[in-house]
C-alpha cells in the first residue's frame, strides 16, 4: 500500500517491473485489473525483468480512475518462476489534469 502526495483522479501510470509477472493495482475498487508484465516463456527464462509498462486512462477502470484517491495497493505476482525475487523498480501515477491546468507537456 502507498500513501499518495493528495487526492486526486488518477489520469495515468508508468510501472517499472523487476521480474514481476502480473500487477493489479486498487484503491477502495479495482484501478487496473491483473496485466502481464512479462510472458510465461520470458518469466521462466528471466529474460527481460526490467521493463516499463505506460498504463493511459484507457487502461485504467474508468469508475475508479474519475474517483480520488489518496492511497493505492498494488499486487504482484510471478507463478511461473518461483526461485527468482521479484518486485517493481518503479511506480509513477500521475493525476488528472484541474479543469483550468493544460495538460501535461509529452517528454522529449
Amino acid at each position: 500500500v502507498s500513501q499518495l502526495g493528495g487526492s486526486r483522479p488518477i489520469h495515468s501510470l508508468h510501472i517499472g517491473n523487476d521480474g514481476a509477472a502480473f500487477v493489479a493495482l486498487t484503491c477502495a475498487q479495482v484501478l487496473l485489473p491483473s496485466a502481464a508484465l512479462m510472458s510465461p516463456s520470458e518469466s521462466r527464462a528471466g529474460a527481460e525483468p526490467r521493463r516499463v509498462r505506460l498504463f493511459g486512462p484507457d487502461s485504467l477502470v474508468k469508475a475508479a480512475a474519475q474517483g480520488t484517491w489518496d492511497r493505492l495497493r498494488v499486487v504482484l505476482s510471478q507463478p511461473y518462476c518461483q526461485s527468482r525475487p521479484f518486485g517493481l523498480s518503479f511506480i509513477r501515477v500521475f493525476a488528472a489534469p484541474e479543469e483550468d491546468e493544460a495538460p501535461p507537456e509529452a517528454p522529449v
